[in-house]
């Protein structure tokens, strides 16, 4: 078996990594599509509770239940703005997953391209090589074969 190339090993190598950032990739993905699966969620349950206080204090409501709901929706809005930050780095950190794996798509096809040029040069290397024996077989077969018998006149 004959021993694999350096472009070769290089070409297997730049595969693995390919793959271990696609794989990076779409955990990342999925962390930011949680990130703003949470965020939304934060989002609709203020907006309910916000809905709902409303209908409530149409009734009437008293102190410590209006500063109950202040202090809710303040910590509500706090745990949106952290979200919304989580969701922006989460996107930060996928976006730059994202070039790194286009970075190593590149090396890949570099890579591929340099194996299917090398292989190109060893079949046509192989080709003139086959063409000069076959030249020599020939050459020798021609040269070395037996005079025909002289006529006698």
């Amino acid at each position: 078996m004959p021993k694999p190339s350096s472009l070769r090993i290089m070409l297997d190598l730049a595969k693995q990594q390919a793959d271990a950032a696609a794989k990076q990739l779409g955990k990342l993905n999925y962390q930011q599509q949680e990130a703003e699966r949470k965020l939304q969620l934060l989002v609709q349950y203020r907006d309910s509770y916000q809905s709902q206080f409303k209908n409530t204090s149409k009734q009437g409501i008293d102190q410590i239940q209006w500063r109950n709901y202040i202090a809710f929706m303040n910590k509500l809005d706090t745990a949106i703005t952290e979200q919304r930050q989580a969701v922006l780095y989460a996107q930060n950190k996928k976006n730059a997953g994202n070039n790194e794996f286009l970075s190593y798509q590149r090396k890949l096809k570099s890579y591929d391209t340099l194996v299917h040029r090398q292989q190109l040069s060893e079949i046509q290397r192989q080709i003139k090589n086959d063409q000069k024996l076959q030249d020599e077989f020939a050459s020798n077969s021609t040269r070395h074969a037996p005079y025909p018998p002289k006529a006698d006149s």
